[in-house]
């Protein structure tokens, strides 16, 4: 799904307009998945025109279902963005070219806000073997040092 479409559906249930994703995080079958089959679906986080921040499960198609947009705290450490490029299928797809692990335990996507600043937002992956592998969500591009970067940052905000 777009995020236009998403930004769409959660106005037509909340009235709120929203401006943008600030994180989509995948919920993966028994913990582990090796391809989009594994993805059972997506805790979303939206961020409205007035600074506001809403979350909800959207299913991943073929499944179908979708929660209601609640209120949440905003995320610390991302931006809101509005469009991009490569989509959780081509995501995993460039994910299996890398030699870090073969499945993964964990998928995010959103644009941190860190320094030097991101040119894209990234999808992270969190491999079996306990690697991250960071993929550039326009580019497809993947970056280790990135993801050694993001990777400390998150430990330090823990």
């Amino acid at each position: 799904m777009k995020i236009s479409e998403l930004l769409a559906s959660a106005k037509k249930e909340t009235g709120v307009n929203f401006n943008g994703l600030l994180r989509k995080t995948a919920r993966i079958k028994h913990g582990m998945g090796s391809d989009l089959s594994d993805v059972l679906g997506w805790d979303i986080v939206l961020r409205s025109k007035d600074g506001d921040c809403y979350s909800f499960y959207s299913a991943q198609a073929p499944l179908l279902g979708t929660t209601m947009a609640q209120p949440v705290v905003c995320p610390l450490g991302i931006v809101a963005f509005d469009e991009y490029k490569i989509g959780i299928k081509e995501a995993i797809q460039i994910f299996h070219t890398q030699n870090g692990g073969d499945k993964f335990t964990q998928i995010c996507l959103s644009w941190p806000l860190v320094h030097p600043a991101a040119i894209e937002p990234h999808w992270h992956f969190r491999t079996n073997l306990g690697n991250d592998v960071v993929i550039g969500a326009n580019s497809g591009r993947i970056d280790w040092a990135e993801a050694r970067t993001l990777t400390n940052q998150m430990a330090k905000q823990h």
